[in-house]
Formats: C-alpha cells, sequence, structure tokens
C-alpha cells in the first residue's frame, strides 16, 4: 500500500502529491475522493518517483481512469513524474487512456520535476 503525501504550494499555485512505496490498483481513485477538494484553478504534480509501480497492470489502469474522470475539468493540469524508462512505459499507457477516455484536462508525463514544475507554471497554467 502506497503512501501519499501532499504540499500545497500556495505561492506557484500548484499542489505536488508525492506517492511512495507500492501502487496498487484503485489507490489513486480512493487517494482524490478523500481528498474533498473544490480547487479547480491549480496544477498538480503527482511524483511517482519514490513509487514501486511494478504492481500495476497496464490492462486494468482503464478501469482507474475511469474512476477518477471526475476529478478532471478543462482548467486541470497536471503532470506525471517518472524516475525510469518502465515506469514512464506506464506514464503512457495512463495517457493513452486518459485520452480514450475524453479527459478535458491536460496532464502529460515528465522525468525530471523541475520540467513537469516549470511547465505547469510557464505553459500550463498561463
Amino acid at each position: 500500500m502506497a503512501q501519499f503525501k501532499r504540499i500545497k504550494d500556495k505561492r506557484a499555485g500548484l499542489t505536488i502529491i508525492e506517492i511512495i512505496g507500492e501502487l496498487t490498483h484503485g489507490e489513486i481513485p480512493r487517494f482524490l475522493e478523500s481528498l474533498h477538494v473544490d480547487d479547480t484553478s491549480s496544477g498538480a504534480i503527482f511524483d511517482f518517483r519514490a513509487a514501486d509501480l511494478s504492481a500495476l497492470a497496464k490492462t486494468r489502469i482503464k478501469s482507474d481512469i475511469y474512476k477518477v474522470k471526475k476529478f478532471a475539468h478543462p482548467e486541470l493540469k497536471a503532470a506525471l513524474v517518472f524516475s525510469n524508462p518502465a515506469d514512464f512505459s506506464i506514464g503512457r499507457t495512463i495517457s493513452k487512456a486518459i485520452n480514450k477516455e475524453g479527459y478535458l484536462a491536460d496532464i502529460r508525463g515528465f522525468y525530471n520535476l523541475f520540467l513537469a514544475k516549470d511547465w505547469l507554471l510557464f505553459q500550463g497554467l498561463s
């Protein structure tokens, strides 16, 4: 079971969600549901660099994507940050599922936290 650490950068208008440990299917939707957040203006970074994604089956990712769709809206900009090519591959699967599901949000994958932050601050949220 993964741990989720939420860091709110009020100055930048960003929320960073750091995921630590073994991530299993359904944990991200449950975490988002637990936040009870109505903030539609800020960007979000999901930092998977300390997460173990080996328990995620690509075939089940679509069901998780469907569950989190209700949190997406046209103003949402989110960056997914990964530390290695295998995890980034899961990120590509997530991106494909998001596009197929018809999300209005802009969600992109990165290897570098600083590039993700730059994209959100200077391109994504402008």
